[in-house]
């Protein structure tokens, strides 16, 4: 026999490995680096998503020359797959090949993510960014657009800062306000991996149980 449910349940997302993706100590974080290639001078700014429009990472890497002036030793890891050739074209150009890296699709995200001392997304939209949480998860504060995923996950000022898609000084303000204040890093860091918890996959499966069970029953 059919059923038919008109309510409507809401889960936070699909669920994070928080196994996986864990903050680690400063001394993990160093042999992690060394082992990717990366120095423990760097500052690393990380951005998980596919290279299009709407991830709008040529935002960030206009703003290399500047934070350049700033941070010597930054690097801006893009992770994930390209579908637009404009940010690469525009890194070419400008000859920012050694602050800026393309890495493709990774299988160790998880690593990446751990060794970066910022995670950063400028999308124009989003739902619930599965990679703002797991970078929150690993203890890295978020520098991130204002839209309405990720307001439903960063409290600005608090957990990382969201700027407006539409500036550039308020997104490297922030940036370079974190570089400043590895003590603020830090706290923001011990926040997000509180926040994070409620996002596991245990829990996320234990809510999908609760409301298949909820439907079968017909309660």
């Amino acid at each position: 026999m059919q059923r038919n449910h008109s309510e409507i349940f809401k889960i936070d997302g699909v669920g994070v490995n928080l196994a996986r993706f864990h903050p680690c100590t400063a001394e993990e974080k160093n042999m992690l680096r060394a082992q990717l290639g990366y120095a423990e001078k760097d500052f690393i700014i990380t951005v998980v998503a596919e290279l299009n429009r709407n991830k709008n990472q040529i935002m960030l890497a206009r703003s290399v020359p500047e934070l350049r002036r700033t941070i010597p030793a930054l690097k801006v890891l893009l992770i994930g797959k390209e579908t637009l050739p404009d940010v690469r074209e525009f890194v070419e150009r400008e000859r920012l090949g050694d602050t800026v890296q393309f890495l493709g699709y990774r299988h160790d995200v998880d690593l990446l993510t751990m060794i970066s001392d910022i995670a950063f997304s400028a999308s124009l939209r989003e739902g619930l960014p599965v990679n703002v949480i797991e970078a929150m998860a690993c203890g890295i504060p978020v520098v991130c657009s204002d839209n309405r995923g990720h307001r439903s996950l960063v409290r600005d000022k608090e957990t990382g800062f969201i700027f407006s898609p539409k500036s550039e000084k308020e997104m490297t303000d922030a940036i370079v306000l974190l570089y400043k204040n590895p003590a603020l890093r830090e706290e923001m860091g011990r926040r997000n991996v509180s926040e994070a918890r409620k996002y596991s996959v245990g829990i996320a499966v234990e809510r999908m149980a609760g409301i298949y069970k909820k439907c079968v029953s017909g309660e």
